[in-house]
């Protein structure tokens, strides 16, 4: 008898399938089936304070991911930044946390450290690099592409290799990206961040309305305010631990 209730409260727990790309630290791994990471703990986080609901999570290309959860054949993708164009398919839980943005530099090229104010004008001569597909603001690229062209990489740990060689003077990227690679490296005392951050943006859990997702958001929401208000999110976020 035991046997069989077991059996039945398995089957009454819905797993939901979510997928991201592999981007360390938010996403770690090298097969589809991510090692950890920052976002991948926030789900489970999140589909524990849920009753009868879990996820997984499958790595993917990110145009695949997109794909799949327009198509309704994942249900979800992790926190990811609103467009009109995904709001058309995907249902949006409130804020999960605010991602930044930073320039990174070399402090060798910028011994007394970097400080650009307001505008661009007094960087935008400078060699950028940013990651391939990464929006970060209009209007800095659009000020850099007009002194130079920006380079683009496919990892952020290529283009702190380009920094640290002097093939780049700037690297445009999310703060938590440019702190693990530099922890990971030792690189602290080689390349440093800007005091001031470039953008920052919300980023959300993606529900996929063709799959039936959205309705669960919420219960996402419901609990994404839990965990902020129990200090759980910004734990997680600053761990230095990625893994489950």
């Amino acid at each position: 008898m035991a046997a069989c209730l077991f059996a039945a409260a398995a089957r009454a727990e819905t797993v939901l399938t979510f997928c991201y790309d592999p981007y360390p630290p938010y996403t770690m791994g090298t097969g589809s089936i991510p090692s950890g990471g920052l976002k991948v703990q926030l789900l489970d986080a999140v589909t524990e304070r849920i009753g009868g609901l879990s996820a997984v999570t499958v790595l993917l290309p990110w145009q695949r991911c997109l794909a799949q959860a327009k198509s309704g054949e994942a249900d979800g993708i992790l926190p990811l930044f609103k467009s009109p164009e995904r709001e058309a398919f995907l249902a949006f839980s409130e804020p999960a946390f605010e991602q930044t943005n930073t320039f990174w530099y070399n402090r060798d090229r910028f011994p007394s450290g970097l400080k650009w104010g307001e505008g661009y004008a007094g960087v935008s001569h400078l060699r950028l690099g940013m990651v391939n597909g990464s929006v970060i603001d209009p209007r800095m690229e659009a000020a850099f592409s007009a002194r130079n062209r920006i380079i683009r990489a496919g990892d952020a740990a290529g283009l702190m290799q380009m920094l640290l060689f002097g093939q780049l003077d700037l690297v445009a990227i999310d703060d938590a990206v440019g702190r693990y690679h530099v922890g990971l490296n030792g690189w602290q005392d080689r390349i440093a961040a800007a005091g001031t951050a470039v953008s920052s943006r919300t980023s959300h859990f993606g529900l996929s309305r063709a799959s039936g997702a959205e309705a669960y958001l919420e219960k996402f929401d419901r609990a994404i305010r839990e965990l902020k208000a129990e200090g759980e999110i910004d734990r997680i976020l600053h761990s230095r631990s990625y893994s489950h």
